[in-house]
């Protein structure tokens, strides 16, 4: 099974998945998958961050921001372009060698998290800037159920059973806020774009910051929208291929340390004390992929590559697959 994925991702045509307004579809439906095993260079890998599942909803509305949209949810303007979201997302982490019941202190923690998130993405169309801002709530650790969901998919294609989950990090509340600022930078002509962003986070779940430049050619609608429906959405077909040098500073990563009541599992604290490897704060890396849109329909693929997160685990890359597909006919929300 394993090495049958490289072939079968070389046969998907697929898109990045980073947000880009999409004007003529009200309601949309968005199945997010990271993996470790999908690469296009043959090379995949079961280790560090092995898996990410997610399932969202999208959507617009006329209606007025009320309580925490409102609040914690910035438009980019007052004739901004406002797309809403629901995700529901389980990740998780292991070490290089999960058939071994024994703890390595030179590698990664078992992690597991399970969360929800509720987000903005608001496009203002004539300065062509957009925010994307979110607030995140779930939890960390056995609570999380990463431990049941790799047992059964690894029973499900017959490959080993991860063995060291008693390993894993403990329960944990994870709360945060991530904001998200996007602009413009250069586009010459219709068929290349070039953006930077900014992003910060904050919480018990991830304390970071980074910046990244995206580079997008090919045939493509505007970035960040159109005023005009009709000129956001003239192509009912796009084909693009992006890149994305980025770094970040991460100064707490519950995922990679433990949460906030580690302290009070001596379990864990016991087990910690023999780590021999630690969290790098600063890491350099590149997003990379090819696209397709047809009508309201995306499917994307992207190749995530990253310099360590714990010192020497070496690099790591992951394989990102996203597909969105448009619940409803309208062009303009309704009330």
């Amino acid at each position: 099974m394993k090495k049958l994925l490289p072939g079968l991702l070389l046969c998907i045509i697929t898109a990045t998945a980073s947000a880009q307004v999409t004007q003529d579809a009200v309601k949309q439906l968005r199945i997010y998958e990271d993996d470790d095993f999908f690469n296009i260079w043959g090379r995949g890998t079961d280790r560090g961050y092995s898996n990410g599942s997610s399932a969202g909803y999208l959507y617009m509305k006329k209606k007025k921001s009320v309580f925490l949209d409102k609040w914690i949810l910035p438009a980019a303007g007052n004739n901004a372009i406002n797309v809403f979201e629901w995700n529901l997302m389980q990740v998780m982490i292991t070490p290089n060698e999960i058939a071994d019941t024994s703890y390595n202190p030179k590698d990664f923690y078992y992690a597991g998290a399970l969360y929800a998130t509720h987000g903005l993405t608001s496009y203002n169309p004539e300065k062509k800037y957009s925010f994307h801002s979110e607030f995140v709530f779930g939890v960390l650790g056995p609570w999380a159920l990463a431990k049941e969901t790799q047992t059964f998919f690894h029973h499900l294609i017959g490959y080993q059973p991860p063995r060291g989950w008693e390993y894993q990090v403990p329960n944990a509340p994870l709360i945060n806020y991530n904001f998200t600022y996007e602009r413009m930078l250069w586009n010459p002509v219709n068929y290349l774009e070039i953006i930077g962003g900014i992003n910060a986070r904050l919480g018990t779940m991830t304390t970071a910051v980074g910046g990244w430049s995206y580079i997008r050619a090919g045939l493509f609608n505007p970035y960040f929208g159109h005023r005009n429906v009709s000129i956001a959405t003239k192509r009912k077909f796009q084909l693009y291929v992006i890149a994305r040098p980025q770094f970040g500073f991460v100064g707490y990563n519950a995922l990679l340390q433990g949460g906030i009541f580690k302290s009070r599992d001596t379990n864990f604290e016991e087990v910690s004390d023999y780590q021999q490897t630690h969290m790098r704060h600063f890491s350099i890396g590149i997003d990379y992929g090819i696209g397709i849109v047809i009508n309201r329909t995306t499917i994307s693929y992207t190749q995530k590559t990253r310099t360590e997160w714990m010192s020497g685990t070496g690099k790591h890359s992951v394989g990102n697959i996203t597909l969105l597909i448009p619940l409803s006919r309208k062009t303009i929300p309704g009330n």
